[in-house]
């Protein structure tokens, strides 16, 4: 029997070995210094904590979410070994009609809803739940994304077991108009999230409700 994607990043998570980088993403950075001080981070799909816990420490309060169990376990444990308390983590997939609420319950202050790495490991009608529950989200002062576009297809890729949507970044924004957000910023191009030979070609999104 084929695993499923839960098996697939239950185990990714679950056998990890490697401490989780304290130094953020290229992206989390940029975010950190775009987004108001006392915003909440929502960082959906969150995987091993990485940007949530930088977050945290840079004065954010987080919101952790991703669908795997161990990847939220991983993410538990690193802050509570590293005393970060600004950062809580939740259990969900995004596909869950009632994510929302519970973002919005579980938040205060203006929001910045945070994906990074996370459309492109989804399909694309997960990729509409996604924008649902971000137009639904109560105070929602960003939309923060990044994504592999379609002119990496056909790039090297270090991890090539993971699942992989290449997305035209002009079609993402489409959908995401007829949700009621506009860009902000947008770019695209190699150089932002460069990791060992993957030197991925992604699109970085900054949107807000319009």
């Amino acid at each position: 029997m084929a695993e499923t994607t839960a098996e697939y990043w239950n185990r990714y998570y679950g056998t990890r070995t490697s401490p989780v980088p304290n130094i953020p993403s290229q992206f989390a950075a940029f975010v950190a210094l775009e987004a108001a001080a006392d915003s909440t981070i929502v960082d959906i799909g969150c995987g091993s904590g990485r940007d949530s816990l930088f977050f945290a420490n840079a004065g954010f309060t987080v919101l952790g979410i991703d669908a795997s169990s161990a990847a939220v376990s991983l993410c538990q444990r690193t802050a509570e070994e590293r005393g970060i308390n600004r950062a809580s983590f939740l259990c969900c997939n995004v596909d869950d009609p009632t994510l929302s609420e519970k973002i919005s319950s579980g938040t205060v202050g203006r929001i910045v809803i945070y994906a990074r790495f996370f459309l492109h490991a989804i399909p694309e009608d997960a990729e509409l739940a996604f924008l649902n529950t971000a137009a639904a989200v109560k105070n929602v002062d960003l939309l923060a994304i990044e994504f592999r576009t379609d002119r990496d297809a056909q790039q090297t890729k270090v991890t090539d077991s993971h699942y992989r949507r290449f997305i035209p970044p002009l079609d993402f924004l489409a959908r995401a108009a007829k949700h009621g957000f506009s860009p902000a910023y947008f770019t695209e191009g190699f150089g932002y999230a460069k990791y060992r030979n993957d030197d991925a070609h992604v699109a970085r999104v900054l949107m807000r409700k319009a």
